[in-house]
């Protein structure tokens, strides 16, 4: 066999070790069922903003601009838990919030 068979194999080994190492460390992931009252509040936010998605931090709602900067709506406090928030079904009229 010649060197570069060798290397060859050898980095097909590695390859095969890491692919089977990175598919059997996956974690099942566990769906989270959140009450109505969480949607309605989602739900009243997206209807007062013109965005399709929002974050909450420390119960203050933030949105991002197109140019990747981010606004804080100090005036608006929010009960939601943090976390990303998509307003789906919405007529944006927009044209500097994402």
């Amino acid at each position: 066999m010649s060197l570069r068979s060798i290397l060859i194999l050898f980095r097909l080994q590695v390859l095969i070790i890491f692919a089977s190492s990175g598919c059997t460390s996956l974690q099942k992931k566990i769906y989270i069922s959140h009450p109505d009252s969480l949607r309605k509040q989602v739900n009243m936010v997206c209807s007062n903003i013109d965005t399709s998605n929002f974050i909450v931090r420390d119960l203050r709602v933030w949105l991002n601009q197109k140019d990747g900067k981010e606004i804080e709506l100090k005036h608006y406090n929010s009960l939601l838990p943090d976390g990303y928030y998509f307003c789906t079904r919405q007529q944006r009229k927009s044209s500097i919030l994402e």
